[in-house]
């Protein structure tokens, strides 16, 4: 198998799985704050490697006043440098990400004694939808550079032709963003 370091799907179990976990709820009074949530988004980012929702982000990122520094240290999994009430919820990003959607329950706990329970429930509807769609982008990009899932492949095949339609908005969404990046002379990523 040809080595792969960024997060992907292997099975379409766990695409549905994914997809089911989806929040039911969409709180009309969203609580976070739109320039944290795309802090949130770059952290996951920077956990699953997705380099298009990295690109996209970043722009959404400046787009709501996240500097360049900023934007660097969340990519690059550096939260020390930011207040303590954007850092709890970046950092339960990161470990959710890390866990692969299953925080441990006391983090979670500790969370929502932060924030309260409806904005913690807002704060991992950012990091779910957005963990969805790194996952989906990943698993087409690790298909298309020839990663082959241990055991059955038709399995990881199937994942990939299930990705395919959402990995291509994706990657449209992402390439505007890059180009933005690019036309504004900003380089995050290679």
């Amino acid at each position: 198998m040809k080595a792969y370091k960024k997060r992907y799907l292997q099975r379409p179990r766990e695409l549905f799985a994914l997809m089911k976990a989806m929040p039911a709820h969409t709180d009309k009074k969203q609580t976070v704050n739109p320039a944290l949530a795309e802090k949130i988004r770059l952290a996951v980012s920077g956990v699953t490697g997705c380099v298009n929702c990295s690109y996209l982000h970043a722009r959404y990122a400046l787009e709501k006043g996240v500097n360049d520094a900023e934007i660097v240290r969340l990519l690059n999994g550096e939260l020390g440098h930011f207040p303590e009430n954007e850092s709890v919820a970046l950092l339960y990003g990161q470990h959710w990400a890390e866990t692969g959607g299953h925080p441990d329950a006391g983090v979670r706990s500790g969370v929502a004694a932060y924030y309260g329970e409806e904005k913690t429930k807002n704060i991992e509807t950012v990091i779910r939808v957005l963990y969805t769609g790194n996952m989906i982008s990943n698993t087409v990009e690790a298909h298309r550079q020839g990663v082959r899932s241990p055991g059955n492949g038709l399995r990881f095949f199937l994942v990939y032709l299930l990705c395919l339609p959402a990995a291509f908005f994706i990657r449209v969404s992402g390439t505007k963003g890059r180009i933005f990046l690019r036309d504004k002379h900003i380089s995050y990523l290679p």
